[in-house]
């Protein structure tokens, strides 16, 4: 009830007197829509939202409100589901997960046009159940770092996230979007990882026993049985060092078994609530910028062994050579080691 009250209060009231640019709003969530999403369902919905609403009110006509069976009519939705039944989980996982990705954006054009507000969307319940474009006030901006104005003699590069990410099956069991970090999260991961330290220390344990008590000489099985033995220890304390290192630093490389087939470049975050009381998120995503020497696409990596327990953005065509720092917070990055001029 909290979340809900507080996210009424950031709508702006729609009063007889007071004017919503319904038309500016909507064409900037029809610009904020990435072109990989257009042609997915959730995209289809935004953008048939939008163009409704830029239709309607060029027309002099009030905002739409669509219905579940007015987007399932005009979209061809499956006709083997219910209107309702269709929708459900195409909403859940534009609120969830594509409204979250693409609201810096709307923000971001909201201010270059000059508003205090930007689109927002809506699910007014009832029978039926009605959806709409509103809006919600914008906060106020943060304060610009003076060290943060590009500069091309240093060669700072400004990071975008990436919205074409692909994980993996498992990925995508895990991560398919930001999970709060409850504690009933917390209490699980750390049973997982006791159980998963107990089931490694036993199973070394069995495995040098089996070796030690052995009386006949070492044969080529025993030798594997070593070799097991030596890297399930090392595979352990790896995993350990990787896995707490995102709560020391907030942000780690995401394993690549997480990741599509030539994926890379994502990375495991943690984004800390401001609001007093509220949890932490756990998110993957992946930042990207292009190489302001060579123009080629920097994708962040893990620094060493040069660049040691950092992050950094390496470029893909000169990987060693044309490499930048990445701040989480700001988004920046300037060059560690690079050659050359940056392109004009």
């Amino acid at each position: 009830m909290e979340a809900e009250s507080e996210h009424n209060q950031c709508l702006v009231k729609e009063t007889a007197g007071e004017h919503v640019p319904y038309a500016q709003l909507a064409e900037i969530l029809l610009k904020a829509i990435p072109s990989d999403r257009r042609g997915q369902w959730a995209g289809k919905i935004l953008s048939h939202l939008a163009q409704e609403t830029l239709t309607q009110v060029s027309q002099g006509k009030a905002p739409p409100r669509i219905s579940t069976k007015g987007f399932h009519s005009a979209l061809q939705g499956n006709p083997k589901q219910e209107p309702s039944a269709w929708l459900s989980p195409i909403w859940k996982e534009i609120e969830g997960k594509h409204l979250p990705e693409i609201e810096p954006s709307l923000m971001d054009l909201s201010r270059q046009a000059g508003l205090d507000v930007y689109p927002a969307l809506q699910k007014d319940e009832g029978k039926p159940v009605y959806y709409r474009l509103v809006a919600r006030t914008l906060p106020p901006p943060e304060e610009p770092l003076d060290e943060a104005a590009p500069d091309d003699d240093a060669h700072t590069v400004v990071y975008t996230r990436d919205l074409s990410l692909q994980l993996s099956w498992l990925g995508r069991l895990l991560f398919s979007r930001a999970f709060r970090w409850t504690p009933l999260r917390r209490f699980s991961f750390l049973a997982w990882q006791i159980l998963f330290i107990l089931s490694t220390a036993a199973l070394v344990c069995l495995l040098w026993l089996g070796l030690w008590t052995r009386k006949d000489p070492l044969a080529g099985s025993d030798l594997v049985l070593l070799t097991v033995g030596l890297a399930v220890p090392w595979y352990a304390y790896k995993h350990l060092e990787e896995t707490f290192r995102l709560f020391d630093d907030r942000i780690i490389v995401a394993p690549e078994w997480m990741l599509s087939w030539k994926e890379r470049g994502a990375t495991i975050e943690i984004t800390r609530s401001r609001e007093p009381g509220a949890h932490s998120k756990i998110s993957v995503c992946r930042y990207s910028t292009k190489c302001p020497v060579c123009g080629w696409m920097v994708k962040l990596d893990n620094g060493n062994p040069d660049f040691p327990k950092r992050i950094v953005g390496r470029c893909e065509e000169n990987p060693r050579e044309h490499v930048f720092s990445f701040d989480r917070s700001t988004k920046l990055g300037s060059a560690l080691r690079s050659s050359g001029r940056a392109r004009t």
